[in-house]
């Protein structure tokens, strides 16, 4: 009988945490909506050229949330790691290319503005830079003065519960 010993558990969970599974490899759709709205949220981090970790762990957890855990955390990391490759770009770049994206569904279009705006909120403290890209993405989006008002109202709303 072969034993199993510490090191190559070890050796064998490493491998596999290492392994970036994309989870939505059998629905590319879905995938390409799924990284636009998570760079919509990723930009807000980097605004301000202060990642915060309060801001990261939002962003965490609202994929976690939309997600129902199904995305793992190396798939995350992954994410991250290719949105910081394209923030060189430029914001305004950037916001040019996820909106079309983000546009083919108001809903989506919807949470993409309001869980951007609540990585912003998520620190308590509101930036400049912050505030300009809430205002850059809600043209960028379409979305009218009015609805980014509401939207930002209800965000509000229910961080008080």
């Amino acid at each position: 009988m072969i034993k199993l010993k510490p090191k190559t558990l070890e050796r064998i969970r490493d491998h596999l945490a290492a392994a970036v599974e994309d989870p939505f490899a059998t629905d590319p759709d879905a995938g390409r909506r799924f990284r636009a709205l998570f760079e919509a949220m990723f930009l807000m981090i980097g605004v301000d050229g202060d990642v915060a970790e309060a801001e990261r762990e939002v962003l965490r957890g609202a994929v976690r949330g939309l997600t129902d855990n199904g995305v793992r955390t190396a798939y995350i990391d992954k994410l991250f790691a290719d949105c910081q490759a394209t923030v060189s770009q430029g914001v305004e770049a950037r916001l040019a290319a996820i909106a079309p994206i983000l546009q083919e569904d108001p809903a989506l279009l919807e949470a993409a503005f309001s869980l951007a705006a609540a990585v912003a909120f998520a620190d308590s403290d509101i930036k400049d830079e912050e505030n300009e890209l809430i205002n850059q993405m809600a043209d960028a989006l379409g979305i009218e003065g009015d609805r980014a008002e509401e939207l930002l109202s209800l965000l509000e709303d229910e961080s008080l519960d």
